[in-house]
């Protein structure tokens, strides 16, 4: 059964964990933040895999340049131009729960999902692309999703080590994955030493191959994606790039249990042998449905490229609204006690809540804690709470 978010930070408080939900409160490398004028939504894998509403890319300026620059690259006899940029911060990041609690999750940026379907299809063979693929919907569909593919499959790699870490956790008694994260991947992030971010990388390449995913491209598209990652992979900075030397099924396995090492010991170079986590095959697995409910973040009043699911677009608010309306309507108070730039909030006979502070835009996972709090209401009525129309 699926721990649900609550059941998990419950554990990690148990045992002094308590994350911030804050990035300034956090020091680790590669996580990105949402930036004023931005907004976020949720989707999921299952939505990505549907078909998405061409209508959209009528409507939206945005979306339309897009497509111009696909028809222009399907045209071009020119050499394809691999991307130099890793996932992390500016595209993609993951939020651990050790630290951010209910704003955890894969968070992704349209903005880069577009730029990179763009680079993919520099790499794709347009010419023995077969005619029921050569649709706009369908070129569409497949360079979106392909791109989709990219951030959420090296992302989702970040989620199994944190998995791992709340395994160790119980196992051995105490905290590993911290540990790891302060002695090892701080201080080897961007360095050739950075197994993480090379696993991920090469996670990324070598779950293509599953049917999930390859039985959705064309085999044209497909060997595209593989050959654009194949190209820019070498130009990523150090420990992104070492991906390639990953890509092998025996390399990787090695390579995975060499890292497991890393975060059981929270030491660069490890003593425990490799090969006794060949009797522990799942240990690096996802403990959560994160596929469920990954975040989207476009621009203010843009069209979402995927169809939403829990909310709409533009359902989220400041921290000084969520404050204000929990004291103005809800009898909440702000109190002392809130971790760093953390803002506390109790009321009598009810759950405490904390908050982010200082964020022009919360993460969806902070705005069902609120509602929750008050009532356990869906995140579709947060326009109401704001109102105080809830309770």
């Amino acid at each position: 059964m699926t721990p649900s978010i609550d059941e998990i930070l419950n554990v990690l408080r148990e045992r002094g964990i308590e994350p911030h939900e804050q990035l300034d409160d956090v020091d680790v490398p590669g996580i990105g933040e949402i930036k004023e004028g931005e907004t976020i939504y949720t989707t999921s894998m299952e939505e990505v895999l549907e078909d998405q509403d061409d209508e959209r890319f009528i409507e939206d300026d945005r979306l339309r340049r897009w497509w111009h620059e696909i028809e222009k690259v399907s045209e071009t006899k020119e050499t394809p131009t691999p991307s130099s940029e890793p996932p992390e911060p500016q595209c993609a990041w993951y939020c651990p729960i050790h630290f951010f609690g209910h704003s955890w999750g894969i968070y992704i940026r349209e903005s880069c999902i577009l730029s990179t379907a763009i680079n993919i299809a520099r790499f794709v063979d347009w010419q023995n692309l077969p005619v029921q693929f050569k649709s706009r919907q369908a070129i569409t569909k497949q360079l979106l999703r392909s791109a989709f593919y990219v951030y959420y499959l090296h992302e989702h790699f970040h989620h199994k080590v944190e998995s791992l870490g709340f395994r160790l956790l119980i196992t051995t008694g105490s905290d590993r994955y911290r540990p790891y994260k302060a002695n090892v991947y701080r201080t080897s992030f961007r360095t050739p030493q950075c197994l993480e971010e090379s696993l991920a990388n090469a996670e990324s390449y070598r779950r293509l191959s599953e049917a999930r995913y390859r039985n959705r491209l064309a085999t044209s598209i497909l060997y595209g994606l593989r050959s654009f990652l194949e190209a820019s992979f070498p130009l990523q900075p150090p420990g992104y790039a070492q991906a390639m030397n990953f890509l092998g099924d025996s390399r990787y396995r090695n390579g995975l249990y060499v890292f497991q090492s890393q975060v059981l010991e929270g030491k660069i170079s490890p003593i425990t042998p490799p090969l006794h986590w060949s009797v522990a095959p799942n240990s690096i697995s996802s403990l959560m449905r994160i596929s469920d409910d990954i975040y989207v973040v476009l621009p203010r009043g843009g069209h979402p490229i995927f169809n939403p699911t829990s909310i709409d677009p533009g359902a989220t608010a400041s921290t000084s609204a969520l404050v204000g309306a929990l004291t103005k309507h809800y009898d909440y108070q702000q109190t002392s006690g809130g971790k760093g730039s953390h803002v506390k909030l109790t009321k009598q006979g009810a759950p405490n809540v904390h908050i982010p502070g200082n964020r022009s835009v919360v993460s969806p996972g902070v705005v069902k804690h609120v509602l929750k709090a008050i009532g356990g209401y869906p995140i579709s009525r947060l326009p109401d709470f704001l109102k105080g129309k809830l309770g």
